[in-house]
């Protein structure tokens, strides 16, 4: 079997209902006052709702206006990111480069030891001068095959030979290591002065990146200031949007009892002038009757009354 719906009084809370059916037993004029009531709550609650949707109005504009600000910071914070991981792969590639200079700057500091300790054992034969050992030797074999000698001088001769071309090489290479020395030590200095302005742009990099790091520290500050702000102008809202609900709602029930008191009143209204009207009638159809006996002509109107179609008459009044 097919449920039916419920009325518009059955869908109203039960208190509504109850202050309905009180208003059965109520006269014309405690239904008016009664109205009057209604109508300043009904204009208090749309007062306070209008000042709660400014409020709301207010809250939301601030709360935009925060928003935008916090996605500023927010888009300062990604920038400021980037550049602190900019900055990060620049001081990876500074300090890989550094490390790869130092390892070159202890090889070359090896080399130069190791040069320096076999430039010891040679004494001062760099000092010599190959000019002079290489004109002695030249004279020495110009005399060996211009010269008839003794074989004791031939001897002598061909020792000294053997002597200043040991010795000339000697004092080549001596003076050969003197040179790697000096290329060394200068590599050396270069490679130094390498490693100093690196490690210096380092160091800069590093402050960059400290100054980075703080400036995001204050930003991810900055914008959980503006959430806890946000979060608490959401609250506020929403809490004041629960209570326009609450008067919305209280309204609907207002009007819903305004609304039944005013059909009440518009019912009594009727009633009154129906009976105002009965009375009239009455009164007609008695001066109708008096003409009728006298034996006057009568209208058709005068004949209705007459015959108590009062209910005809009295709706065309009323509609009239």
């Amino acid at each position: 079997m097919k449920q039916e719906s419920a009325g518009p009084q059955e869908a109203l809370p039960e208190e509504v209902r109850g202050v309905i059916e009180k208003l059965k037993d109520m006269s014309e004029d405690e239904l008016l006052k009664l109205a009057e009531e209604y109508r300043e709550k009904i204009i208090s609650i749309k007062d306070q709702r209008r000042t709660l949707v400014e409020e709301n109005r207010k809250l939301r504009a601030q709360r935009r206006r925060l928003i935008e600000e916090k996605r500023q910071l927010t888009s300062r914070l990604q920038e400021v990111r980037r550049k602190r991981n900019e900055l990060m792969e620049q001081l990876r590639q500074l300090k890989s480069e550094r490390d790869k200079i130092r390892e070159e700057l202890e090889k070359k500091r090896e080399q130069l030891q190791l040069a320096r300790k076999l430039a010891e054992k040679e004494g001062d034969l760099a000092k010599l001068s190959l000019k002079r050992l290489q004109r002695r030797l030249e004279d020495l074999e110009w005399r060996q095959m211009t010269s008839v000698l003794p074989p004791e001088a031939e001897k002598r001769i061909v020792e000294e030979i053997s002597r200043l071309e040991e010795l000339i090489e000697r004092v080549r290479k001596a003076k050969q290591q003197v040179l790697s020395i000096m290329e060394l030590e200068a590599e050396v200095k270069a490679l130094r002065l390498k490693n100093r302005d690196l490690t210096q742009r380092i160091n800069e990099i590093r402050e960059s990146i400290g100054e980075v790091k703080r400036e995001i520290q204050s930003l991810v500050e900055r914008i959980e200031e503006y959430n806890k702000k946000i979060d608490a102008l959401s609250e506020e809202i929403n809490e004041r949007s629960a209570i326009l609900d609450d008067l919305s709602r209280q309204l609907d029930l207002l009007y819903a009892v305004y609304r039944e008191i005013m059909v009440k009143v518009r019912e009594l209204k009727l009633a009154r002038q129906y009976r105002m009207s009965l009375e009239e009638l009455e009164k007609r159809r008695k001066e109708v009757m008096e003409k009728y006996k006298r034996g006057e002509p009568l209208s058709l109107q005068e004949l209705r009354i007459l015959y108590g179609e009062f209910d005809e008459i009295i709706g065309r009044s009323s509609r009239s």
